[in-house]
């Protein structure tokens, strides 16, 4: 006991009569994370989820349980994140000030997509990110389109059907039983291309972004920098009394 309090009074007065080069070289590291975070290009981000659209098949809008297993998603969720970081991701270039950083599915959901930007401000990380959505929601638009167009053709075709039997109703046998049947397909066709049946694609709330930004962290720099500097000086204030002794020691055999 009694020899580790000399060694702690020891390293106490090594440490104070090398205090002023702790003091110093724990400054000067410090001095240069503050001169490297107010340099730094602050890094804001920008975050928004987009919900794909879907058409329901099901021709039967009482039984819900087998709408939900009939919803047919406009585009796979997986297969749209991979071809967004085909696009935007894994084609950024270095140092480049405005980009997608990550494209991501929802966990547990089979129809959301987060979407996530950064740049050197706010308002250019939402820019890129409402190009990105709007772009994403016209295509599935499209598809929808070209959906309905396909549908509202067929129906056309069963009217004119209709509409010639209506005409001619006199010549054929059972006409009523076939406009009733013709009327029944027109039916079912309108309602799959009901609002009721066809969601599109849209984006979830709105595109968050938050006031401070993600990088660099400027108090956690300059903190870790202070405890750094100091643990370094301690390291350099033993080691050059220890050289000091050595040298020390050998003058003294020389003698």
């Amino acid at each position: 006991m009694q020899e580790d309090e000399i060694d702690l009074r020891e390293l106490f007065r090594t440490l104070m009569k090398w205090k002023k080069l702790i003091i110093i070289f724990t400054s000067l590291v410090t001095l240069s994370a503050v001169i490297y975070v107010l340099i730094k290009t602050p890094i804001y981000e920008a975050q928004a989820v987009i919900s794909i659209g879907s058409i329901n098949n099901n021709n039967n809008n009482n039984n819900n349980n087998n709408n939900n297993n009939n919803n047919s998603a406009i585009e796979n969720a997986n297969n749209l994140v991979k071809r967004l970081e085909l696009l935007y991701v894994d084609t950024a270039k270095k140092g480049q000030e405005t980009l997608l950083s990550n494209v991501s599915t929802v966990k547990k959901t089979t129809n959301l997509v987060e979407l996530t930007s950064t740049s050197i401000s706010n308002k250019k990380a939402s820019a890129l990110l409402k190009e990105i959505i709007l772009k994403i929601i016209h295509e599935h638009k499209t598809k929808i389109d070209n959906y309905t167009n396909l549908v509202k053709e067929q129906i056309a075709r069963l009217e004119k059907q209709k509409e010639e039997l209506e005409i001619e109703k006199n010549k054929f046998n059972g006409s009523m039983a076939l406009k009733f049947n013709l009327s029944s397909k027109i039916d079912t066709l309108s309602l799959k291309i009901s609002s009721y049946n066809i969601q599109q694609t849209s984006i979830i709330g709105k595109i968050i972004t938050n006031d401070y930004p993600i990088k660099p962290k400027k108090k956690l720099i300059v903190v870790v920098a202070f405890l750094t500097g100091l643990i370094l000086s301690i390291f350099l204030v033993f080691f050059l009394e220890f050289i000091k002794k050595e040298s020390d020691e050998k003058s003294l055999n020389s003698k």
